[in-house]
């Protein structure tokens, strides 16, 4: 309620002194026309709403623009820099700005008009009832749903997160407490090593500069020797584990390597059990004699294997669950129970293909 009646009381104001300004200026009013602010802004206004071409607009809005800066603050101004603001933000050949510029042209006539009328005997009364019926025109109204929905959020949430805000307050100040005896004692700790080392380093420096530099380059340069050495370790066991596990797959029987993927199916990991079935079916193929396998062979090479040697019909199955394959192993696509099962029925068909022929010869 205070905030809207300094409102009314600063336009109320700034009527007031545009009024007496342009009726100190005029001497007779009959003979002279009164000319505004408000009425030059209006027909600015109207001017830069006829223009066709964007830059003119433009150039003409935010002349406009200046001519409102220059102008006392006050509600009617805030409104007018509002529309101006929007009308250029929207782009000013737009229907939305064009709309705002009309807006804009309303109210600047609504001022205009305001000073124009005859000023009675200062009133307060009929000062603020005036003012309440400006303020409550149309053109004084904005809607925004934005706003209100954020201030409607805002009043639902200020309790929750004042509550969140008090108890994160509590934790961090329980956690300094229990933190500041361990950060004390770390400094404490590495201010010592400090200082121990200064000394060793100003005894090395008396005794020696050049040994104490050949010392300093030796502790780095072992010190990067045993993060490297780390390193590569590291990376040895990691390839050292997977070739194990490349070498165990291949001498393991297909017939194995097809039950650990229903297993794997039956836990829900699609992808695994995928992999062990493709890799079943090629130790098949390699049994019956379609292709070598060798772990560091593509898939697409055995299959220009598989057509130069087999029927075009198995060809073209064989491709097809090439195709899962690389799309859920390689390109990631998830894997699903339909992708599995094509697999292992070609697999299952292979292997009896493989069977047959095994036991023909």
């Amino acid at each position: 309620m205070g905030d809207e009646t300094n409102m009314r009381d600063s336009v109320l104001v700034s009527v007031l002194v545009f009024g007496m300004f342009f009726a100190g200026q005029a001497e007779a009013r009959n003979e002279v026309k009164l000319t505004t602010p408000f009425s030059i802004i209006a027909e600015q206004l109207q001017k830069a709403r006829q223009e066709n071409s964007p830059r003119k607009r433009q150039k003409a809005l935010l002349g406009v623009q200046e001519l409102v800066q220059q102008l006392p603050r006050s509600p009617v101004t805030d409104q007018l820099e509002s529309r101006l603001e929007r009308a250029i933000r929207t782009g000013v050949m737009s229907q939305e700005a064009e709309d705002t510029m009309d807006e804009a042209v309303e109210i600047a006539k609504s001022a205009d008009k305001m000073l124009r009328q005859t000023l009675p005997p200062f009133d307060q009364e009929v000062a603020n009832a005036t003012l309440l019926r400006v303020l409550s025109s149309p053109e004084f109204q904005i809607w925004n749903p934005i706003t209100k929905f954020l201030q409607w959020m805002s009043n639902r949430l200020e309790k929750p997160i004042n509550w969140v805000a008090k108890q994160l307050g509590a934790f961090f100040r329980w956690f300094g407490k229990v933190l500041r005896p361990i950060l004390g004692w770390l400094s404490r700790f590495f201010e010592a090593l400090g200082a121990w080392l200064w000394h060793w380093w100003q005894l090395l420096v008396a005794i020696s500069p050049a040994l104490a530099w050949a010392i300093v380059v030796l502790l780095v340069a072992l010190s990067f020797a045993l993060i490297t050495y780390a390193i590569l370790k590291l990376w040895r066991n990691k390839w050292r584990a997977q070739t194990e596990i490349a070498i165990a797959e291949v001498l393991v029987m297909p017939e194995q390597l097809l039950k650990d993927a229903e297993n794997d199916a039956k836990r829900g990991d699609y992808l695994t059990a995928l992999r062990k079935t493709y890799k079943a079916l090629l130790l098949f193929l390699d049994r019956i004699g379609l292709i070598r396998y060798r772990e560091q062979r593509t898939n697409w090479e055995y299959l220009s294997e598989v057509r130069r040697k087999a029927s075009d019909e198995f060809a073209r199955r064989f491709q097809e669950v090439t195709n899962i394959f690389d799309r859920c192993f390689y390109a990631r696509m998830p894997v699903t129970a339909k992708d599995f099962v094509d697999v292992r029925q070609f697999a299952e068909e292979t292997r009896r293909q493989a069977r047959s022929l095994l036991a023909q010869s």
